[in-house]
């Protein structure tokens, strides 16, 4: 969470953080979710967006770097990919 608007925080660093190797690090994240580490960091964050846009805490491009995604128009193609609908659909 405290990383969650740094765009270049990434299995390196969750793996550094959890003092563990990146093999380690991914062999784990990936017995309990069923994901590579990439996948899950970048859901944790469209999550994150979602619950943000859901709360009207801003424009998508404002979330979009809050949550750590250097580009709005990738984060909106991530957003409707995991979501099936755009970021602005979500605001209220």
């Amino acid at each position: 969470e405290e990383n969650i608007g740094n765009g270049l925080f990434g299995v390196e660093q969750l793996a550094a953080s959890l003092n563990l190797s990146r093999s380690q690090t991914h062999r784990k994240i990936q017995s309990l979710t069923d994901q590579a580490p990439s996948m899950y960091i970048r859901k944790y964050r469209l999550e994150r967006a979602k619950y943000l846009l859901e709360k009207g805490a801003g424009r998508v491009s404002d979330i979009a770097y809050q949550v750590g995604f250097s580009s709005p128009s990738y984060f909106t193609k991530c957003y409707t990919e995991a979501f099936g609908k755009t970021p602005k659909g979500t605001i209220k």
